[in-house]
């Protein structure tokens, strides 16, 4: 139960690396809860930038071996080492609640099988995030999985509609499950003009056409989707020029973007065609696009989709996931089938043609961006629902 005379205290456990979405989220989250006065300890299997910001910010940092994420297999094999991890890790993580006084657990993530056992163990409620769409072709797994996971799991929160009815087809009740999407700093992210500092930097010729994707080198984030349209838009529109920023996320990343390099000089694309890597100034970026595009083949609610838009940006992307709910097709970008490369170059094609289209999805987009997408509106909401877990107590199941 919530011990009175001292801030409500929440314990996150989170295992991604780098600028990535749920990173993305936890700094949101993080940072508000602080401002609002609340505790925040979080368990990490190690330390990084992220996690650093976060501490000099006044959260509390708890390095804790073991923290991993199920695999998601039919290969039963595969989780036999992750049961016993998973097993010594909720009870290092119980010990740890208790020991920082947490009234609630939050788990950055879905694929965390036994660690929401820790509440059990420690008497407190538990949350997990679900920040993506892909529980799909798992077949009866999916409901194993969650079946033991859900005895554990006080509240779900996902950030899309479709995450609601993926979870409540595996079997978790949907009077436990929350949808509060993710949000963009409107402020940050708004349209400015086209910096010309940046335009010399990148090597980029004044007026030019410019597409932009702001993503990771790794497979279903389908670059290779964007890289094969390209080929079929530099042919029409010769002096277009497509800028690509980001980078590998994990090392197991690193021949998928070889592969994206090798695709990049076989089709003769090196002078059109330019990897950034990470880089800080993304608002900037985003504002030096005429449209961005997201060929990602599974996704949910994607920070770039939504800072894209809220520079008043038209987007192009995959009939994919939570895209359908970030993307009104026709009205803030254009939707096309899925893993379709031909489709993607046309609808950039008719995009490039037309200025005056472009112009109107951006406006519509910022509009609807600051609607339904802002962060200050969504990210306290989320940590409103955070209050109300910490208050729950827990209750036998």
């Amino acid at each position: 139960m919530v011990a009175t005379g001292r801030p409500l205290t929440i314990l996150f456990v989170n295992r991604w690396r780098g600028t990535i979405g749920p990173n993305v989220w936890l700094e949101q989250i993080v940072s508000r809860c602080l401002r609002r006065g609340l505790g925040v300890h979080i368990a990490s299997p190690w330390r990084d930038a992220v996690l650093d910001g976060l501490a000099a910010s006044g959260a509390r940092v708890h390095l804790v071996e073991g923290i991993e994420w199920v695999p998601r297999s039919l290969n039963p094999l595969r989780y036999l080492g992750h049961v016993a991890a998973g097993l010594r890790a909720s009870r290092e993580l119980a010990a740890l609640a208790r020991r920082v006084e947490a009234d609630a657990i939050c788990i950055n993530g879905l694929n965390a099988l036994l660690l929401p056992r820790a509440g059990a163990l420690a008497g407190r409620p538990v949350a997990a995030v679900l920040h993506g769409t892909r529980l799909a072709g798992l077949g009866a797994f999916n409901r194993l999985f969650f079946a033991i996971q859900g005895r554990w799991v006080d509240r779900y929160l996902v950030v899309v509609e479709l995450g609601r009815d993926l979870l409540a087809r595996e079997g978790i009740d949907p009077q436990r499950i929350a949808v509060l999407p993710n949000g963009v700093d409107t402020e940050r992210f708004r349209p400015t003009p086209r910096g010309p500092g940046l335009v010399a930097e990148l090597g980029l010729a004044e007026g030019a056409p410019v597409i932009g994707a702001v993503t990771h080198l790794t497979p279903r984030k389908g670059v290779h989707h964007l890289v094969a349209a390209m080929a079929r838009v530099a042919a029409k529109v010769p002096d277009v020029r497509c800028v690509i920023v980001g980078d590998i996320t994990a090392e197991e990343d690193r021949p998928y973007a070889a592969r994206i390099s090798r695709d990049i000089q076989r089709l003769q694309l090196g002078e059109r065609i330019l990897l950034t890597g990470r880089r800080a100034d993304v608002p900037e970026l985003m504002n030096l696009f005429d449209l961005l595009v997201h060929p990602s083949e599974t996704e949910a609610c994607p920070f770039s989709v939504l800072e894209a838009q809220s520079c008043a940006r038209a987007v192009v992307g995959f009939r994919v996931g939570g895209m359908v709910e970030v993307i009104q097709d026709g009205q803030t970008g254009v939707l096309v089938a899925p893993r379709d490369a031909d489709a993607l170059a046309e609808a950039v094609l008719a995009l490039l043609a037309d200025p005056a289209r472009r112009r109107s999805l951006g406006d519509n987009g910022r509009q609807r961006i600051q609607r339904h997408f802002n962060l200050q509106t969504n990210a306290e909401k989320v940590v409103t629902w955070l209050e109300d877990l910490c208050r729950l107590g827990r209750s036998p199941r």
